[in-house]
């Protein structure tokens, strides 16, 4: 029996708001935006993606909510939060949910865009992988 390898298309799923102007990262990486936890539920049940990107800005935005819901069907996939609140209480609450990696949001712009610049780190990151 023969096998064929086939590429596999990078997956990032984000839950927060999209950048205005701007729907997706101009690379090979496929990027989904899900600006609630239900969408964020459905998405993964279809395909886990490599990885999922959750922002914590409350109230619109419960990244810590979402981390949960993603750690109660996938124990093991990479999860990052995004925020600019860092304070005692949601670095713990980070840790107690399992987060594979926070991220600090600059307080200088507005939120949107701070999330896509880590949504195209990270796309460049995947990128340099394949490469």
């Amino acid at each position: 029996m023969s096998e064929t390898t086939a590429e596999v298309t990078p997956q990032v799923l984000v839950y927060g708001v999209p950048p205005s102007g701007a729907w997706g990262v101009d690379s090979d990486v496929d990027v989904w935006y899900t600006s609630s936890s239900h969408e964020l539920v459905q998405a993964l049940r279809r395909q886990v993606p490599q990885l999922l990107l959750c922002l914590h800005a409350p109230p619109k935005y419960d990244g810590i909510e979402a981390v949960r819901a993603v750690r109660r069907l996938d124990p093991g996939a990479p999860v990052v939060l995004a925020t600019h609140h860092r304070d005692t209480m949601t670095n713990l609450q980070a840790a107690q949910s399992t987060v594979t990696w926070s991220v600090e949001l600059s307080t200088d712009e507005p939120v949107s865009d701070g999330l896509f610049d880590v949504v195209t780190d990270a796309s460049e990151w995947f990128e340099s992988q394949t490469a």
